[in-house]
């Protein structure tokens, strides 16, 4: 049987990895720019011009990863890491006969003492099947029929 302690920390680590993210385009972003400053336009103009626009291209795509990642950490701030669950909602932690999932945001596997664990958020396909059942609800997702083993 999982704990309270096993679901924070498990809180926890997926926030690290949320704010590496984070800071990890903001590095990108931060080089991006000094790179656009620093770029001087040559004899080529086509060149510079071309150079210009893929600088934006990516400007753009880390502005968006910023933005998306920004949301996801407010909405992952609001969870209650200790809370315990009675039924599948943002904090809850599932056995399913698929192994360990927790509902926060949709990171993939991540893996906790050993332990895999896939984060998921409700907006997911499997998160809107999951969505407010309880222990020994039987679930139908996927053409697949199974139980909700536990919940915390």
């Amino acid at each position: 049987m999982k704990s309270t302690a096993f679901k924070k920390e498990i809180y926890d680590h997926c926030h690290h990895i949320l704010e590496d993210r984070m800071a990890t385009i903001t590095k990108n972003l931060d080089r991006l720019m000094d790179s656009k400053q620093n770029e001087t336009k040559s004899s080529a103009g086509d060149k510079y011009e071309t150079g210009m626009a893929m600088i934006q291209n990516e400007e753009d795509l880390f502005k968006r990863q910023l933005a998306d990642t920004s949301k996801i950490i407010e909405h992952f701030k609001k969870i209650d890491a200790v809370k315990k669950c009675d039924m599948v909602e943002p904090g809850a932690l599932l056995k399913l006969p698929a192994g360990w999932f927790y509902v926060s945001a949709g990171m993939g596997k991540v893996m906790v003492d050993g332990e895999a664990i896939f984060c998921i958020s409700l907006q997911s396909p499997i998160g809107v099947a999951l969505k407010h059942k309880k222990k020994n609800d039987i679930v139908s997702f996927n053409h697949q029929k199974f139980t909700i083993q536990e919940i915390y």
